[in-house]
């Protein structure tokens, strides 16, 4: 572990308009300096770095009347503070961390809905949360354009229920077009509250009768009626609180009266007016009731409403509610609502969409009429029988959204002074008063933006900059603490520098294809004769053994000779994950008959965990959630050429254990581009194997006929390509499907043993998985195939002589690794059980708890640690950074079973909300967390 001291230094060492402006150019802006946001693409500055401060921000804005959504109503983003809660795109309560007010660079658009005519409002650089209208087509089967009509949607095509690819889009306010869809979350954390606090609402008169009081009210289905009829139909007089019906409305008067006095003990008197025969009036006379209704539902038609939360309670209690509303003032007949308060609107709009109901609202101008009269602005709701293209109901990885539909953009000039806030959730994301929105959300201090801009972790971009600046970090554990080399930094920029002096190389570069950005952008150069690198190190005053250390000179111990590991070679210098040269590659052009080498192995080479290319590609695969990776070095550059900036390759090994920690960073899908020859594809099925036994989603490109991604590049085969790797073959497909090659199906007994291979690859994978891919199995075994019943995956007694691996039930690698690290390492049980308890695993607890207890001779264990297959961890930093993305995950899953929870009480899921964000925000700051149950 780095040293607390080590980092303080190191910060203390650094400016922040430094550090960020060597990654992007930076303009002077008054007393901060502004540039576009490299986090996301956009073309104007809404990226600020604060020399005084020391932090940058990223920002898109809101006029200041722009209404969000907070556990207590509707409040306009000026009035938003520090500390406020709100509400995340997926439901969820989340506090705003930041909140920023300053003069506005850009125009405000002006968005209407399906869901209501009343226009929100956003800055042209604000972070939408968006639908395109192109992707709701494709991914949508029940969204048609057919010939040369119009959009349709096909309700019955709809009622098949089933998962869809579908994806949220960033995008700015300035790419939304009409026809795209916003998003309403539907989920919520509902509130268990059983009675409503009054005890500060009444009030204690100097005069009158002595009432008792009334501390509290039990919440159920007849008090939430009474809430929704006051709103519509009740007032308060001077003295007690009245409703007004019409004559015929007897029924709900008596229900009034009958729920007064259960709750109030208040009694309620009903009578006709003489000068109006066609009305009638219910009145309850107590000035504590006539201040308790104004508190919670507002004085005057304009400013009725009710308290929010009430729309976060359990949902009989929602249906009372607009229920009440409906019978005091809504139309049965047309399915409307009609009110002149815009709150009362917003949270009816709120309300039905809970309850899965479709509404859209519509505003009516004030006028006078023919009479003289005076009308104010009213809001008509709209409860539509059925889903449309306007507005429908769909989920987006597990949380159901109700779709509306952008009607019109309209830009309407600029604020003086526009606001933005910073949330806590991670996904940066809060809900306005119509759809959820995003903001870039980026902020914090130099080490920050290192994390973000390069895709590491807390550790790497401490040492990332340490490296940048030449400061010799200390470390804890002592091992660490030794003076960083330069010498490979050094020799890369001879390497390059000598490049362009050999014309056999430059030919070969230019014959493969490879542009002169391209040989800049990857550092690419040429190593001359051994002696000549020698003579250069040696000039460079770095001692020799410091050289061999790192692996670019090699040692003959026979003939005690110094020689340069790579001599008459293309050099390909590669790179750890946070772009610190730790090796080369060679490629020869003297004709040796060894094409291609590799740096040895060292303690800054491991070619088992780097991937060539990485540090170049992990910011497009962060974007796409994709990751490429081929065999060799010209094949990722050539794809790089092509706009396939998210491809690397292994160095001349296969796909190992080792290096599933980097391709599990930002959880992209795999896409595996092999040669199509033996060792191609012998290659390929060992990586899949790995992958989609370690729950990796992805697939295999292979590539026939002596070609491969390098050659279709330089061909213009550009789109082709693109098209391959949409369509790769899943993983698991590809495994079955080469096992199946490998036999001659039309003997039965080969059938057989092909049919206990297949299970037993099977058998590596998740319960769920077996049974999907059984009847895979079973369809492809030949002629007619065989029954699926065959096809064994439970405990079965199996035959005696089936593979051992078959008896398994499913393994997970990344468990297995912990459990073997354990036994291997037993010097680091106590650092594990501070963090992680057996519990927390999920296939293979038993074996981390027999390791734990020290039972190394339990039959599990010995099968653990004589499977080669299964690599233990070897230091501590490694273990460290293998259970924080482990501990990641497992408290996300836990956050998200919280967060949809209905067996806990509000106040206990808020706890654990609070408890579970902490520990994530720990976590990717890069400290372990101690484990509490």
């Amino acid at each position: 572990m780095i040293s607390n001291d080590s980092i303080e230094a190191l910060k203390a060492r650094l400016d922040i308009v430094d550090v960020v402006g060597s990654y992007i150019e930076l303009k002077k802006a008054g007393g901060n300096f502004k540039a576009p946001c490299p986090f996301h693409d956009e073309k104007s500055p809404s990226f600020v770095v604060s020399p005084q401060k020391q932090i940058f921000h990223c920002f898109g804005c809101l006029p200041p009347y722009q209404k969000i959504i907070t556990p207590d109503g509707y409040k306009e983003i000026q009035a938003i503070e520090v500390g406020d809660k709100v509400f995340a795109a997926n439901g969820a309560q989340t506090v705003v961390t930041k909140r920023v007010k300053h003069p506005s660079e850009y125009d405000i658009l002006a968005f209407t809905t399906s869901l209501s005519a009343k226009a929100s409002c956003f800055t042209q650089n604000h972070d939408m949360l968006v639908v395109k209208k192109e992707t709701a087509i494709k991914e949508l089967p029940y969204l048609r354009v057919e010939k040369e009509r119009a959009l349709k949607f096909y309700g019955r095509i709809k009622s098949r229920s089933k998962t869809y690819n579908l994806k949220i889009q960033r995008e700015f306010a300035s790419n939304i077009n009409k026809g795209d869809y916003f998003l309403y979350p539907i989920e919520r954390e509902v509130r268990k509250d059983r009675f409503l606090d009054l005890s500060e609402l009444w009030e204690k008169k100097d005069s009158g009768p002595d009432v008792t009081k009334i501390n509290s009210i039990e919440i159920d289905e007849d008090f939430m009626w009474l809430a929704g009829f006051y709103v519509a139909e009740g007032s308060t007089y001077r003295g007690g609180i009245k409703f007004s019906l019409s004559a015929t409305e007897v029924e709900y008067a008596n229900r009034v009266v009958s729920i007064v006095k259960k709750l109030f003990d208040k009694e309620g008197k009903i009578f006709l007016r003489e000068s109006r025969k066609n009305s009638l009036e219910v009145t309850v006379s107590s000035t504590n009731l006539e201040h308790v209704f104004a508190h919670l539902f507002g004085k005057g038609a304009q400013n009725k409403h009710y308290p929010y939360w009430f729309n976060y309670l359990e949902n009989s209690l929602r249906e009372a509610l607009l229920c009440g509303l409906m019978d005091g003032d809504g139309c049965y007949s047309r399915n409307t609502y009609k009110t002149v308060s815009e709150t009362l609107a917003d949270e009816i709009i709120d309300l039905a969409i809970s309850l899965k109901k479709i509404p859209s609202c519509r505003i009516s101008n004030a006028f006078v009429d023919k009479k003289g009269t005076n009308h104010k602005q009213s809001y008509t709701i709209y409860f539509k029988k059925r889903e449309s293209i306007e507005g429908f109901f769909e989920s987006i990885d597990g949380i159901e959204y109700f779709f509306t539909r952008v009607k019109e953009v309209k830009n309407i000039g600029r604020e003086s002074v526009v606001y933005d806030i910073t949330v806590a959730d991670a996904s940066h994301t809060f809900l306005a008063n119509h759809f959820a929105v995003g903001n870039c959300g980026a902020g914090g201090d130099a080490i920050k933006f290192v994390m973000e801009y390069e895709k590491l972790n807390y550790p790497e971009a401490i040492e990332k900059l340490a490296a940048n600046y030449n400061f010799t970090l200390t470390y804890t554990d002592n091992k660490h603490n030794k003076p960083r080399t330069q010498v490979i930094e050094k020799l890369n920029e001879w390497y390059q520098s000598l490049l362009p002096h050999n014309q056999t190389a430059t030919n070969y570069l230019r014959e493969r294809g490879i542009y002169e950005s391209s040989i800049e952008k990857f550092g690419i150069g040429y190593a001359p004769a051994s002696h000549e690198t020698l003579n250069f190190i040696k000039a460079q005053q770095f001692p020799i053994k410091e050289a061999i250390d790192v692996g670019v000179v090699g040692y003959d111990p026979t003939r005690k000779q110094t020689y340069a590991r790579f001599i008459e070679r293309i050099t390909f210098p590669i790179h750890s994950a946070n772009g610190t040269v730790v090796g080369f590659g060679g490629r020869t052009i003297t004709g040796h008959q060894a094409k291609y080498v590799n740096s040895p192995e060292t303690p800054l080479f491991n070619k088992s965990r780097l991937l060539y290319a990485y540090n170049l590609a992990k910011q497009a695969v962060h974007k796409k959630q994709e990751i490429i990776i081929t065999e060799g070095y010209l094949d990722v550059i050539m794809l790089h050429q092509a706009g396939f900036d998210n491809a690397v390759a292994t160095l001349g090994t296969a796909l190992t254990q080792e290096h599933l920690p980097l391709l599990r960073k930002g959880s992209p899908r795999v896409v595996m581009a092999y040669d199509g020859d033996k060792a191609g594809r012998a290659a390929a099925l060992k990586a899949s194997k790995l992958l989609s036994a370690s729950g990796f989603n992805g697939g295999v490109v292979v590539f026939e006929g002596g070609l491969d991604p390098a050659d279709m590049v330089k061909e213009g085969r550009v789109e082709e390509l693109g098209n391959m790797f949409r369509a790769a073959k899943p993983f698991i497909e590809f495994v079955l499907d080469e096992i199946l090659s490998l036999y001659n199906l039309r003997d039965p007994k080969a059938k057989e043993e092909c049919m206990q291979e297949g299970v037993a690859y099977l058998k590596t994978l998740s319960p769920l998985l077996q049974e999907e891919y059984k009847t895979y199995l079973a369809s492809r075994l030949g002629g007619l195939g065989v029954s699926p019943s065959l096809i064994r995956l439970g405990n079965q007694q199996q035959q005696q002589n089936a593979p051992q691996m078959q008896q398994n039930r499913y393994r997970d690698a990344w468990e297995l690794t912990l459990v073997k690290t354990v036994l291997e390492h037993p010097e680091f049980i106590d650092h594990i059980l501070d963090v992680i308890d057996p519990s927390l695993l999920q296939f293979h607890a038993r074996e981390l708890s027999l390791a734990l207890a020290g039972k190394s001779d339990a039959p599990e264990l010995m099968e653990i640690l004589v499977d080669e297959s299964i690599i233990a961890l070897k230091t501590q930093e490694e273990l460290d950074a293998e259970l924080n993305t482990f501990l990641t995950r497992y408290y996300e899953r836990e956050l998200k079973k919280v967060n949809f929870a209905t067996n806990i009480s509000f106040e206990e899921k808020a706890f654990y909300i609070r408890k579970f964000r902490d520990k994530i925000a720990k976590l990717k700051r890069g400290e372990l967390v101690a484990f509490d149950n």
